[in-house]
């Protein structure tokens, strides 16, 4: 992976969201070589680019890697079921492809007299879609759709049996009715119209309207402590937390087997970022992504120009486009709409529906959210000069500061203070250049001083190398911090330095000879910028604090070791990375390192193997 590669791949890292979703990852030729899922892409998808201790596959995985792109999902378990899905349609290369492609399961309610509830796989089939009269899932775990099965069954005494109603003939109730977890329609013993009372219950529980049910049985639960009934108290405890389980939302399943297209949104101030979710036999398939500008943006809101182009997006993508669905599902107002449907007629050759569904409303809502996502990420791309550009106006700088360096803080409590820099060019993070400062004349909590020691010794150099200084400085914090870093600047007798410092909590900018700071609307490119800069910065001094906190403490504990002095120790470390590595090590191959004797090596290995 040449350099170019990193720094393309980092600045996509820094895009990714911190929600769940599942990530892709690609080659030189856009082929998917891996998907996974993740809690947060964000920390799943860089953990593949930290650190070294990777197996023999990740590492050939890694060095393969040129792009990469995600879909968010609502939550983990609708990651973990698209994650399947879509490694089942693209098989990837470096994924473990699953042999049995056994389909996960759905609760279903039956299409019949006195309806049944039961755990179901394949309902989208069209062989079984008329056997359903509603389903709901996929349930990632098996033992999970049979655990709510059951509770529903027990709690609203529906039928176990399969009788094929109406009977010709009573016959005698089953044991579950005798011990209260049936009504018993096949001994007659409850009408169809009260039957389906408790079925329409069911189902209310199923879509989600749990709250009084919840209630009612918590009041229940607490009666039954007080009486130091704990058993059935905890039995109650265990039904609430299942019937919590069971509002998780899944969306990424319809109930039809027709092609559907699902189409999402997301706009500002012209510029529009389309989302198409593919859904083929009742299950999401795939994903494509559009860029649409409307020039023609006038006085009305951005949310009242999404019918135009919603409307031009349907006629220029299926013009061109052989595989039209029969159904197209979005949450916007279509303009000219049965325009639109005759022309989708015209070019099909059929009825193409376009409808807003509940059914399909948490696809929508998926399919809006990447939308959303992607335009941000884009925008962040977009506004780097139009950031650059802005700073110059508002702050009446000479130029647009092509080169910018920011400073901020990391310690615990006083201890292993140091102070990280980060350089920006053109807008780009411009990573060799970055800087670490181990603090020298600070002891203690002083960020204050701490700053102006970083800031002192990277100016004293730049000055006596004459190297070309940045066209801003960045600090992290408020006033002090600001007024400490010019402090140093004026010891150094720098002038005309544009400085300034951004504050977190309110993201106040503070400048020299100005008593008040300034804030900027949250939406301006000059903010977004600087936030940027300075998240980069923060993200930079705490990982290199962490990782220098852990050397210390790792040199903490070997200085423990008879014989081993500050090099053995040192090079101990850079030949086993971390302490993990020379805990498991085995004695020969700690003696052959060079410089460690083996008396040396077999205290080492004697001190984590007592």
């Amino acid at each position: 992976m040449n350099n170019q590669v990193k720094e393309y791949i980092s600045e996509k890292l820094k895009r990714l969201p911190t929600k769940s979703g599942v990530y892709f990852m690609k080659d030189k030729d856009a082929n998917i070589i891996y998907i996974g899922k993740a809690k947060s892409l964000k920390k799943r998808v860089s953990s593949y680019f930290i650190g070294n201790n990777k197996d023999a596959k990740t590492t050939a995985l890694v060095e393969h890697i040129r792009d990469i792109d995600y879909i968010v999902t609502k939550n983990e378990v609708e990651a973990l079921i698209l994650e399947a899905e879509m490694i089942r349609k693209h098989k990837p290369h470096y994924n473990i492809l699953l042999k049995d492609q056994k389909s996960f399961p759905f609760i279903a309610i039956t299409n019949e007299h006195f309806p049944r509830v039961i755990k179901a796989r394949n309902v989208i089939d069209k062989d079984n879609a008329k056997k359903y009269k509603k389903y709901y899932g996929p349930y990632v775990a098996a033992e999970r759709a049979e655990n709510i099965v059951k509770f529903i069954i027990d709690n609203f005494k529906l039928r176990r049996c399969k009788y094929d109603f109406p009977l010709k003939r009573k016959i005698r109730p089953c044991l579950y009715y005798h011990i209260g977890k049936c009504t018993a329609p096949c001994a007659d013993l409850i009408d169809e119209k009260e039957y389906d009372k408790d079925i329409d219950n069911a189902i209310m529980l199923l879509e989600g309207n749990v709250d009084e049910l919840v209630a009612k049985m918590k009041q229940d639960m607490f009666v039954f402590a007080e009486k130091l009934e704990f058993e059935r108290a905890k039995d109650l405890r265990d039904k609430i937390d299942l019937l919590k389980s069971i509002t998780v939302e899944q969306s990424i399943y319809v109930p039809e087997s027709d092609d559907i297209d699902i189409i999402g949104a997301y706009g500002e101030n012209g510029d529009y970022t389309i989302v198409v979710l593919s859904v083929k036999g009742g299950k999401l398939v795939d994903r494509k992504t559009f860029s649409m500008q409307d020039k023609n943006i006038d006085e009305y809101s951005n949310k009242s120009r999404y019918s135009e182009v919603i409307s031009a997006f349907i006629t220029q993508y299926y013009t061109h486009n052989n595989l039209i669905p029969a159904s197209i599902s979005t949450d916007f107002v279509i303009k000219d709409f049965d325009i639109v449907k005759d022309y989708l007629k015209e070019i099909s050759g059929r009825d193409v529906e376009i409808k807003l569904d509940n059914t399909k409303k948490g696809l929508i809502s998926i399919a809006n959210e990447n939308a959303r996502h992607l335009f941000k990420e884009r925008a962040l791309i977009r506004e780097v000069p139009i950031g650059l550009t802005r700073l110059q106006e508002i702050f009446k700088l000479k130029k647009a500061p092509s080169i910018i360096e920011s400073f901020d803080i990391a310690h615990i409590q006083g201890s292993y203070t140091m102070a990280g820099m980060v350089r920006f060019v053109n807008g780009v993070s411009d990573n060799k250049n970055y800087r670490i400062f181990n603090m020298k004349t600070v002891t203690g909590i002083d960020d204050f001083a701490s700053i102006k020691e970083a800031v002192y010794r990277r100016y004293k150099r730049l000055k006596e190398e004459n190297s070309i200084f940045p066209d801003l400085i960045l600090i992290d914090g408020g006033r002090g911090q600001l007024n400490s870093a010019i402090e140093a600047l004026r010891e150094l007798d720098i002038k005309n330095q544009p400085i300034m410092a951004l504050a977190k909590k309110f993201e106040e900018i503070y400048l020299p000879n100005r008593e008040t700071p300034v804030q900027l609307n949250d939406n301006e490119p000059a903010r977004l910028f600087l936030q940027k800069v300075r998240d980069e910065t923060h993200r930079w001094v705490n990982t290199s604090h962490g990782r220098k906190r852990s050397r210390e403490m790792v040199k903490s504990e070997l200085e423990k070791i008879e014989g081993l002095g500050k090099k053995g120790i040192e090079k101990l470390y850079s030949h086993f990375i971390n302490i993990d590595n020379i805990k498991n090590a085995s004695l020969d191959n700690i003696a052959n390192i060079p410089g460690i004797s083996y008396k040396v090596a077999n205290n080492i290995y004697n001190y984590f193997h007592k």
